[in-house]
């Protein structure tokens, strides 16, 4: 490791003369060969944030004495380490013409803390400073810059935190599970950090990589067909619309007071991926989980069907209380990740009112999966039923696979 100063290691780490003079005094910190090392500052910084949370720097000496913990394992947390740099927050913001105010309002988009002016930022602060400043000279508005900001927070919070609980469970609890002490287990555990967080951020940016660009070709062909309309050429587009399906466990409430919010939780997170598989499956995706439910979106109604009507069939074997769903077809507004329009909002109400293990569908996707699969589905119309925040009641239809010979084709009445 680089051999650095002891000034050096008091502006990295933030921590002041008083502090640093007392943690050395007490031998939380030590110079080896007349100098500290860059792997130091890590091990600085955890002893802080450990005083900082209420144990004091006596206990804290008192502990690496009697070896109830080491820091040692403290330079191998990160993989690619950032510490506070030397650098002028204000000098910084000059130079990328940028204001505090609207970089504080644009962290705060993130979930991250506020930067003040007698503050020694990280270098990471200041890269994404950096890289803020730049979309803005591209002509991103903050408005922009803050939603799409507020997206990567919530996502990237969310995927650390699942890598943090593999972690825990996959690794130390097994560690600790097996006999080892709580030092044995952080010095053990150290030396598989670093290669599972080198796995997991690779992993996250191929799939990032991944799926962006296919969001970038699929929009780049929507703006080329939009220009041959403008020039007034029509555009083939079938008769597929894309189709929305809400799908939830019917009577969670019931089963977390049964079993407790913990395990609530693992068969909340289990029936989401029992959703994304079946959804991938029939050429779908799994748009947000919501709780005990998901939404979902597929390119038809067909696959809609299909999916749904999988789950309902698949949940007891997967030990799965039983789905409903309701899918609604029609355009959508893809925004951030998400999707918004009538027709989401139209699958959500009819979800709502599906019986357990049901799949209900409107019209709408009733006819288009009839024109493009006539022998796979079978349509029983239910009375109409008002939904909330529509001004008229709407037809639904209770969906099944078609019997043999049935071929699923509605009777005269339409009742399927």
């Amino acid at each position: 490791m680089e051999a650095i100063s002891r000034a050096t290691l008091s502006a990295l780490a933030g921590c002041d003369e008083t502090r640093l003079s007392e943690l050395e005094r007490l031998g939380i910190l030590r110079q080896r060969n007349g100098s500290y090392h860059s792997g130091d500052v890590s091990c600085l910084r955890v002893a802080l944030a450990l005083n900082d949370a209420g144990i004091s720097l006596d206990t804290l000496a008192e502990g690496l004495s009697r070896k109830v913990f080491s820091l040692d394992f403290a330079s191998q947390l990160m993989f690619e380490p950032v510490a506070l740099t030397t650098r002028s927050l204000d000098r910084e913001l000059q130079a990328e013409n940028f204001d505090l105010p609207t970089l504080n309002r644009l962290r705060s988009a993130t979930g991250l803390p506020q930067l003040s002016d007698d503050q020694a930022p990280r270098e990471d602060d200041i890269e994404l400073m950096q890289q803020l400043a730049a979309c803005r000279r591209l002509g991103v508005s903050e408005e922009g810059l803050a939603r799409v900001l507020r997206v990567f927070g919530q996502t990237t919070r969310r995927a650390v935190d699942t890598m943090r609980d593999l972690f825990r469970g996959e690794i130390e609890e097994q560690l600790l599970g097996s006999g080892l002490s709580h030092a044995e287990m952080l010095e053990i555990g150290a030396r598989k950090r670093l290669a599972l967080q080198r796995s997991g951020f690779r992993g996250l940016f191929l799939l990032q990589r991944r799926l962006l660009e296919e969001a970038v070709f699929n929009n780049v062909v929507a703006r080329i067909q939009d220009a041959f309309r403008d020039e007034g050429h029509e555009i083939a587009t079938g008769e597929a619309m894309p189709a929305v399906a809400f799908a939830d466990l019917t009577g969670f409430t019931s089963l977390t007071d049964m079993i407790g919010d913990s395990k609530a939780a693992e068969q909340a997170a289990a029936f989401e991926a029992f959703a994304q598989k079946i959804a991938l499956a029939a050429g779908g995706r799994v748009i947000k989980a919501l709780g005990d439910g998901v939404m979902m979106l597929f390119p038809d109604a067909a696959c809609g069907l299909e999916a749904s009507l999988l789950m309902i069939e698949e949940q007891e074997r997967h030990g799965l209380p039983p789905v409903r769903v309701g899918l609604a077809t029609g355009q959508i507004v893809p925004r951030d990740g998400d999707i918004f329009g009538r027709t989401v909002n139209l699958a959500a109400r009819i979800s709502n009112v599906a019986q357990a293990a049901e799949v209900l569908a409107c019209p709408a996707t009733r006819t288009s999966a009839l024109a493009m699969r006539p022998l796979s589905f079978s349509f029983s119309a239910l009375k109409p039923v008002g939904l909330k925040g529509l001004r008229e009641p709407v037809p639904l239809f209770s969906v099944h696979r078609a019997a043999a010979g049935d071929g699923g084709m509605p009777d005269p009445e339409g009742t399927g």
